[in-house]
């Protein structure tokens, strides 16, 4: 069997109509599926995704919250079992090129010296049409960014407390490592629809604040 290299952490919560189409972008991956595992974390749904999980021919590993903790918490579950050499996170509502895996993996083979990659983005609407291409730059997103799981042991894990904006204290403290590596390509699909945390200016702006300059 060839070792896994990446663990790929979804965290879950009430997302059953978007997890299947999510999976479905994991199965049609162009590497080996004995190169990566799928870590889940379902935080507290009261709709378990458990039945979803029959159809994949890839390995899956799910924990379950018994209440919702919140997504940093439900992204630090997962980040506590892994074992391969590098992670990267999706949204249960998002999906990705079918290159994904393999092009970030061949980014960290090629530069060992790269600690952490992301990619573009294409946000699309619920039926799944192009809005906009963003850099992953200039436009940064929590998602679609891979890194090698030893930066854990330099900056640690999410911070539990923030409750939003997670995704930019935690890339502002690996950028105290160095400058993290763009691919240009639109790689990862990014879901823009009512429900996303983001579109909660206020209270997106309050935790923004939280964080350190």
């Amino acid at each position: 069997m060839n070792e896994k290299l990446i663990s790929v952490i979804i965290p879950y919560y009430e997302a059953n109509n978007t997890i299947n189409r999510c999976l479905r972008s994991l199965a049609s991956q162009s590497i080996s599926k004995e190169k990566f595992v799928v870590i889940i974390v379902d935080d507290g749904s009261k709709n378990s995704l458990k039945n979803n999980l029959q159809e994949y021919d890839f390995d899956i590993k799910s924990f379950y919250h018994d209440s919702n903790k919140g997504l940093p918490a439900a992204l630090n579950t997962a980040l506590y079992n892994i074992s391969t050499r590098y992670f990267v996170r999706l949204d249960a509502d998002d999906y990705v090129h079918a290159n994904f895996l393999e092009i970030l993996l061949l980014k960290f083979e090629l530069d060992p010296e790269t600690f952490a990659v992301s990619v573009d983005y294409k946000l699309v609407d619920e039926l799944e049409n192009t809005i906009s291409v963003q850099s992953s730059s200039e436009y940064p997103i929590g998602c679609g960014i891979a890194f090698r799981t030893e930066i854990l042991r330099n900056i640690g894990y999410y911070n539990e407390k923030m409750l939003m904006a997670e995704e930019i204290e935690y890339r502002k403290r690996a950028e105290t490592i160095g400058k993290i590596s763009r691919i240009a390509l639109p790689l990862y699909k990014y879901v823009k629809h009512l429900s996303n945390m983001t579109n909660d200016d206020k209270n997106y702006d309050r935790y923004k604040k939280k964080i350190p300059e």
